[in-house]
């Protein structure tokens, strides 16, 4: 990896369409940058970057080496050989564990191995557990009184998707992989420098200190777990983190926009770019510019592509939302060529207000950015100073990045049921009625119905 002092002359970096509908809605209003988007994949990213931009977030926690060296995006070919990464002198090493399980002819015990956690589900447990345990300051974990409330704090809405290929078999599977393994960071002692020489002096003496902060060998999530089976009746609530783990991840958490990991849930390679340029981009000094090769990170990513090329162009896809969410990096991070350049990004901890950019009644047309097309037309609309309109009831779809607003309320007040079949139920309900109803008026009326709502038995 190298680094170099950035300068004037450097060429602008070309922006992603995440980016650009950022910059775009810092200056116009929101109905007029989504009319620009004329691909139902330009209207999603649109919609996941103001949902981020929204308002302020809780931050979600990682540890630094999860961050810098992810999981398998999908299951390895043998899932029960260890997942190895290396950044430098770190590595993560991620063993699978047998342990007995009464599966045998008669209930006898048998030796079981589930293999190592990979996809986005294990990502989003491991986010999970570990904000949990940075928030609260507690080794203590608990995953909620049912398995759907707690997916649904992931934002995860579909819990009732059973069966051996529902999401709900597929989390308890993560959740079980996850907790059975050995995870184990190490760190070499000799460092070699860039003209394959040994330091020596007070260098290195620096390097193995900071090599030492991660030092967690032969670590275990979590002590004792004596697992769970994948049957609809058996889901572990609560486990105790191991001490050392524990110790290591308040240490070294690294921060994320809870909203950002809501609207990357469903991609795992999305969701491991984030993480990762959420703990490279803040340790890059101002000024400075590294480049690394493709190959390079390949190795920090779990996505397993079978060509260099189709990785490239798996991870330009993810850049192209994930510039949109994590929205301090979008102009520090350049994918365009066969060397990745990278800038220093702050955390991105807070989402830039889209609520303040309308309190200060921007009325500025949309601005004049890079135009692509089939993807985002770029125009001026020549309709300004428009007020905003009332909030109506969507009629189909979900209403989380439709009325983020309305899904609020239903997720604040609904009692931890599932606020898409709620706005099923809703709309049933009032039928036509549905139609007449806007602003704080339907704003009150759906809260009162989610209040009392029940869950079919």
């Amino acid at each position: 990896m190298a680094r170099r002092k950035t300068g004037d002359a450097d060429a602008q970096i070309a922006l992603p369409l995440g980016a650009r509908f950022v910059d775009a809605l810092t200056a116009s209003p929101a109905e007029e940058v989504r009319a620009l988007a004329e691909t139902a994949e330009a209207k999603r990213i649109f919609d996941a970057v103001r949902y981020v931009m929204e308002e302020e977030s809780l931050p979600n926690f990682m540890h630094s080496a999860l961050c810098a060296m992810s999981l398998p995006v999908k299951a390895p070919k043998d899932p029960t050989a260890p997942v190895i990464r290396r950044d430098g002198n770190i590595s993560l090493i991620i063993q699978p564990m047998e342990r007995q399980e009464p599966n045998g002819p008669g209930g006898e015990f048998v030796s079981v191995n589930r293999g190592v956690p990979y996809g986005r589900h294990a990502r989003l447990i491991m986010i999970y557990i570990m904000t949990e345990a940075v928030r609260t300051r507690t080794r203590e974990i608990y995953l909620g009184s049912s398995f759907s409330s707690w997916l649904r704090r992931m934002g995860i809405t579909n819990t009732s998707s059973g069966g051996k290929r529902g999401t709900r078999t597929s989390v308890q599977d993560q959740i079980d992989r996850i907790l059975n393994c050995q995870w184990t960071i190490r760190w070499d002692d000799d460092v070699a420098d860039g003209r394959g020489k040994r330091n020596d002096g007070r260098k290195a003496a620096v390097q193995k200190d900071q090599m030492r902060a991660f030092a967690v060998n032969d670590m275990r999530i979590v002590n004792q777990y004596a697992g769970l089976r994948t049957g609809e009746g058996s889901f572990v609530s609560h486990f105790v983190l191991s001490e050392e783990f524990y110790n290591e991840l308040l240490k070294h958490s690294v921060p994320f926009n809870e909203r950002a990991i809501v609207a990357l849930k469903d991609s795992a390679t999305k969701l491991d770019l984030y993480t990762w340029l959420a703990y490279r981009l803040p340790r890059i000094p101002q000024g400075t510019e590294v480049r690394l090769s493709w190959q390079d990170l390949a190795k920090h990513l779990g996505n397993q592509s079978s060509t260099m090329t189709k990785f490239r162009q798996s991870v330009r896809a993810a850049w192209e939302e994930v510039s949109g969410v994590y929205q301090q990096a979008r102009h520090s991070v350049d994918l365009s060529d066969l060397i990745i350049k990278l800038r220093h990004a702050e955390k991105p901890i807070k989402g830039m207000l889209l609520v303040q950019a309308e309190q200060e009644k921007a009325k500025k047309t949309v601005p004049s950015l890079i135009e692509e097309a089939g993807m985002l037309r770029l125009y001026s609309s020549g309709k300004t100073g428009e007020s905003s309109k009332p909030i109506r009831f969507p009629a189909t779809g979900s209403l989380e990045f439709s009325e983020p607003e309305l899904y609020r309320i239903g997720r604040d007040y609904g009692s931890n049921n599932s606020v898409s079949i709620m706005a099923d139920a809703f709309r049933r309900a009032l039928g036509g009625q549905i139609d007449t109803l806007e602003g704080d008026v339907l704003k009150d009326r759906w809260k009162k119905y989610v209040e009392r709502w029940k869950a079919p038995s």
